[in-house]
C-alpha cells in the first residue's frame, strides 16, 4: 500500500482561565471587555473527562492537546502518522471536544479512505485497559468505518483487528461523541496488545469527496489498578 507522510506540527493556543462560564455572571468585573477572541476561545470547553494529578493518560501523538502522564509521539522515522493512498485531506479547526483545536479530516473521493499512527517498532500497550477518542460528522461517508489496531513482532507483517465505532456510542448526526472503548474488545478479537504496531487507523471502503470528519481527543488509560490486558486469542489471557 502506498502511504503519504503528513507531518504534523502542533501547537496550542494559551487560553485565560475565567472563574465564570457565562458573561453575565457576578464572577467577572462590571465593566469587563473581553479580548478580542471568539467565543469558544473565551469560554473553553470542558472536556468530557478531564486529567486530574495522578490520573494514567497515554497520549500518542495526534488528535490530544490535553494534559497527560505519559506520551508516545510521533517522530518522523519508527512512529509516524499516514494518509494511505492521498485519500484525505487534514488541518486543524476551532470545533473541538478538548484543547485548542481538533482535527478535520475531508475526503478526495477516493475508492477506499484511511489513515493513522504506524509504529515500525512493536511498542507495548498491554498495561493500558481502554482507549478515549472522540469523533463529529454528519456527512453519509462517516455513517460507519472502522476502527483498527494493529499488532506483530518486528520481522513479521502487522496484523489488524477493526472495532466499530458505532458499537460505543458514534453516530454520524453532526453531534460530538466521546468513545470510551474497552482495549479487552480488541485483544478479544486477536489483537496482541504486548507488540502493537498501530494504536490508532481509521478507515472504510468508498467515501463521497469534500464529506468531513472531526476528531479529538485520542488517548489510552489504565482505569483499574494493576489490570493488564490479555495477549489476544479467542477470548484474551485475561479472562
Amino acid at each position: 500500500m502506498r502511504v503519504s507522510k503528513l507531518v504534523v506540527a502542533s501547537c496550542m493556543s494559551a487560553l485565560v482561565a475565567l472563574s465564570a462560564c457565562q458573561e453575565d455572571s457576578a464572577g467577572i468585573p462590571e465593566g469587563f471587555e473581553f479580548p478580542d477572541m471568539p467565543e469558544e476561545e473565551r469560554f473553553p470547553v470542558i472536556t468530557p473527562d478531564p486529567y486530574l494529578p495522578g490520573d494514567e493518560r497515554l497520549a500518542v501523538g495526534i488528535f490530544y492537546g490535553g494534559e497527560r502522564s505519559e506520551t508516545i509521539g510521533l517522530n518522523g522515522s519508527t512512529r509516524e502518522y499516514f494518509i494511505f493512498e492521498a485519500s484525505y485531506e487534514q488541518k486543524t479547526v476551532d470545533d473541538r471536544l478538548e484543547g485548542g483545536r481538533s482535527d478535520q479530516i475531508t475526503l478526495n473521493g477516493t475508492p477506499f479512505w484511511g489513515g493513522g499512527i504506524v509504529w515500525m517498532n512493536p511498542i507495548d500497550l498491554s498495561k493500558w485497559t481502554t482507549m478515549y477518542v472522540a469523533f463529529k460528522s454528519s456527512d453519509p461517508s462517516f455513517e460507519q468505518f472502522d476502527l483498527t489496531l494493529q499488532s506483530g513482532e518486528d520481522e513479521q507483517p502487522a496484523t489488524g483487528v477493526a472495532l466499530d465505532p458505532t458499537e460505543y456510542g458514534y453516530t454520524n448526526d453532526g453531534q460530538w461523541h466521546f468513545l470510551q472503548i474497552p482495549l479487552q474488545d480488541a485483544v478479544d478479537a486477536g489483537w496482541d496488545p504486548t507488540v502493537t504496531r498501530s494504536p490508532f487507523i481509521i478507515g472504510a471502503a468508498g467515501g463521497n469527496e469534500g464529506d468531513i470528519l472531526l476528531i479529538d481527543d485520542l488517548y489510552f488509560a489504565r482505569d483499574l489498578d494493576d489490570l493488564e490486558l490479555g495477549t489476544g486469542g479467542a477470548g484474551g489471557a485475561g479472562e
